[in-house]
């Protein structure tokens, strides 16, 4: 009697894990269909630059030029020990919005040193901007993009600016 209950709340826990699991990938998988189903209405992109606590929004017509065509067009896992390769803090975020509404946001973090121990993986995601490493964060997945080239460009812009 004592092993089947031990059998059975063993099984209700696998159940559980795998339950949540389940719940986890379905949510991810609806935002990343909600984000690319509504990208192409995005309006307004909000640049926050964290090193100097400067916040800069684009309005509609200059959002056009800088969002990503093809969002989430390659997605990876970001390991633990590939994300110790970057600054703890990013150094700007970018959120996508429709008509002030949040899609998405991204962190763009920096590559501490030379990105030589980056892994053939990872490579891909990498850009520069201004001589330094960068790679798009999306930090409610825990996972990193490859939708860089506007983003690169908006960097870019908004460094000359600055």
């Amino acid at each position: 009697m004592k092993k089947m209950r031990i059998g059975l709340i063993f099984i209700a826990i696998v159940l559980i894990i795998l339950g949540w699991g389940a719940h986890k990938e379905k949510v991810q998988k609806q935002q990343i269909n909600t984000i690319l189903n509504n990208q192409q209405d995005v309006n307004q992109i909000v640049v926050m630059n964290h090193q100097t606590n400067k916040e800069k929004e684009l309005n509609k017509s200059e959002a056009a030029q800088y969002k990503e065509e093809n969002p989430l067009s390659h997605i990876e896992k970001l390991d633990s020990g590939d994300r110790k390769l970057f600054a703890d803090k990013a150094d700007y975020s970018i959120t996508y919005r429709i008509d002030s509404k949040k899609l998405y946001s991204v962190e763009i973090l920096r590559l501490k040193g030379k990105d030589a121990a980056i892994s053939d993986e990872l490579r891909p995601f990498l850009f520069n901007v201004n001589g330094k490493s960068y790679m798009i964060y999306w930090p409610e997945q825990n996972k990193v993009l490859e939708q860089s080239e506007n983003t690169q460009k908006l960097l870019n812009n908004l460094i000359k600016v600055e």
